[in-house]
């Protein structure tokens, strides 16, 4: 942005308090997202950004709590926290005719993305106040859309790990604070289940790129985590139940997985140690599924049933919980935290350039609206 609007935002929560102010927020709020956003990522890797503290000690827990349950009316008299999610949220929901660009998003999200990162009320009131209402459901939407539209010739293998990582945090929030979140889980189970297929079936072409072993061993764990604490997130004992049956009825994958990574693990290469790894992980899969196959088949036979409906297979699975026995594996619910440098540092500088080119392209202040906007910031406390 100009040089003379720089200068005049002296106090580093300036934007924020543009945000925080119903009729400034009116007039300025979305050019004070893209500043913060700016401003924050300013030399951020070289020296003291003032941006990047003051906006890790803002406070406006109850302005976020109000503005996730008011209506919107109610809502647009909120603070910084609630006007930052309300404007993001809208970029998603507007009509297509008022939708703003994609290099606009990024500006926006860029914003969301710091106040996340670096304020830990901000993330603490989402998670407390609205993570298993507003945010979870559409996340794992979101994420089981990717998984099932991206598996290409062209394998976007990384995000497919954060991906992966994303869905296995968010279970172990749910876990840690026994949130039992209402999802249409098969929905995530199935994804999951056709992935692996993906990687089985390209295992040749992607093993020449990729570690694939390790992914498989994010997936299995994920099954994993609903096997060994989903009677603390799953919403009911059904869901659990169809947890076993969508395994039992899909045993066929991961009796495949389990030959692929046993005759990897088994001959000296490279991959030895990550297909060992997943090898030892399939052990309470492998284990749901040769006690219920047989209990399956004898069930059909002694009622003369050639194909078993669903309710039937779940008749027989909750009739046998109690002689199956499962090993207790560790580790499951820990994770790596996120750092953002020095992985993540190449990726933030391309796009804050990319941000910055589009505003220095699009920005138009006439003379008047400058000066206005000048003295606004200057009287601001």
């Amino acid at each position: 942005l100009c040089s003379s609007i720089l200068s005049a935002l002296v106090d580093p929560l300036c934007p924020a308090q543009i945000l925080s102010d119903s009729s400034s927020r009116g007039q300025h709020g979305y050019d004070a997202v893209v500043l913060l956003a700016l401003l924050v990522n300013y030399r951020k890797y070289e020296s003291v950004n003032p941006y990047i503290v003051k906006l890790s000690i803002v406070d406006d827990e109850p302005t976020l709590d109000v503005s996730l349950y008011k209506d919107k009316e109610e809502e647009h008299q909120g603070g910084f926290f609630s006007a930052l999610t309300s404007m993001v949220g809208s970029m998603f929901i507007a009509d297509a005719d008022e939708k703003l660009s994609v290099q606009t998003n990024e500006a926006i999200l860029l914003a969301l993305y710091e106040a996340v990162h670096l304020n830990r009320n901000f993330i603490t009131v989402l998670a407390q106040v609205g993570l298993h209402v507003t945010l979870a459901p559409p996340l794992l939407d979101l994420m089981v859309e990717f998984i099932v539209t991206h598996m290409m010739k062209d394998f976007p293998f990384d995000l497919y790990l954060r991906c992966v990582q994303i869905i296995h945090k968010l279970l172990c929030y749910q876990k840690k604070c026994r949130i039992r979140l209402h999802y249409t889980w098969r929905e995530l189970w199935s994804a999951l289940i056709n992935l692996l297929k993906f990687l089985m079936s390209n295992e040749t072409s992607l093993l020449s790129k990729h570690n694939i072993f390790h992914l498989a061993l994010l997936i299995v764990n994920l099954f994993n985590m609903f096997i060994t604490y989903g009677d603390t997130f799953l919403p009911t004992s059904n869901s659990y139940d169809e947890l076993y049956y969508e395994i039992v009825r899909m045993h066929q994958v991961f009796d495949n997985l389990y030959c692929m990574v046993l005759r990897v693990s088994t001959n000296a290469g490279q991959w030895k140690e990550a297909a060992s790894k997943v090898t030892h992980a399939l052990v309470n899969i492998r284990a749901i599924i040769n006690h219920f196959n047989p209990k399956i088949e004898s069930y059909a036979a002694v009622n003369h049933i050639s194909q078993l409906s669903e309710e039937q297979v779940l008749e027989v699975v909750r009739s046998n919980y109690d002689t199956l026995t499962l090993k207790l594996q560790d580790g499951l619910d820990q994770f790596e935290r996120y750092s953002e440098q020095p992985k993540e540092a190449g990726f933030f500088k391309e796009l804050v350039r990319s941000i910055s080119l589009n505003v220095r392209k699009n920005v138009s202040l006439n003379t008047l609206s400058q000066d206005v906007l000048l003295k606004e910031f200057s009287t601001i406390s």
